[in-house]
C-alpha cells in the first residue's frame, strides 16, 4: 500500500473506530456502566474531532468521508438514545425525530445547491451534549427539559431549511 494510500484512509479509518465502538457504548448503557459509557463516548468524541483534523490537515478531505463521518456520528447517537429508550429515560418518539433529522439532512444535502440550515448544521453536536448530560447526570426533570429542547431544537432546525428551501427554491 502506497503512501498516498495509507494517507487517504486514516481518516476513515479513525472514523470507523467511531462505529466500533457505538455497540459497545450501547451495551455499557443498557447495563448500566455509566463510567464505561463516558470513557467510549469520550473516546468515540476524540476520533470524531482527529478523523476531521487530519482530513483538513492532510488535505484529504473528500464529500464520502464527510458523509462516512456524518453517518458514524449517527450510529453513534442512535447507540446512545436507544440504549436511554431501552432504559426508559427517553420516549420511543425521540427515536423517530432523530432518524427523520437524518434522512432530512441526507435527502437536503443531495440537492443541486447547498442547503444551509445554521441551526441544523449544530444538530448533531447538540444532541452529543444531551447524550453526555445524561451520562452525568440522570434526573428525570432533567431529562424531561433535555426532551423539550431536542423537541424545539429540531422544529427550529426544521424551519430553518424548509425557509431556505423557499427563498432558493428556483435553484434546487
Amino acid at each position: 500500500m502506497s503512501k498516498n494510500s495509507v494517507k487517504n484512509l486514516t481518516p476513515s479509518v479513525i472514523t470507523g473506530i467511531r462505529v466500533i465502538l457505538a455497540p459497545i457504548f450501547f451495551l455499557t448503557i443498557i447495563n448500566n456502566l455509566l463510567i464505561y459509557s463516558l470513557i467510549i463516548f469520550l473516546l468515540a468524541l476524540v476520533t470524531d474531532f482527529l478523523d476531521g483534523y487530519i482530513s483538513r490537515k492532510w488535505d484529504v478531505c473528500s464529500s464520502k468521508g464527510a458523509y462516512f463521518d456524518i453517518t458514524a456520528d449517527f450510529i453513534l447517537i442512535m447507540a446512545g438514545f436507544s440504549a436511554f429508550v431501552i432504559r426508559d429515560i427517553y420516549p420511543f418518539w425521540i427515536i423517530i425525530i432523530i432518524v427523520s433529522m437524518f434522512i432530512q439532512f441526507i435527502i437536503t444535502s443531495k440537492s443541486k445547491i447547498l442547503v444551509y440550515d445554521p441551526v441544523g448544521k449544530y444538530y448533531g453536536v447538540f444532541l452529543f451534549i444531551i447524550i453526555f448530560i445524561d451520562l452525568i447526570i440522570n434526573n428525570s426533570s432533567i431529562n424531561l427539559l433535555l426532551v423539550i429542547l431536542i423537541v424545539i431544537f429540531t422544529v427550529i432546525s426544521i424551519i430553518s431549511r424548509l425557509l431556505f428551501i423557499l427563498k432558493h427554491k428556483d435553484e434546487i
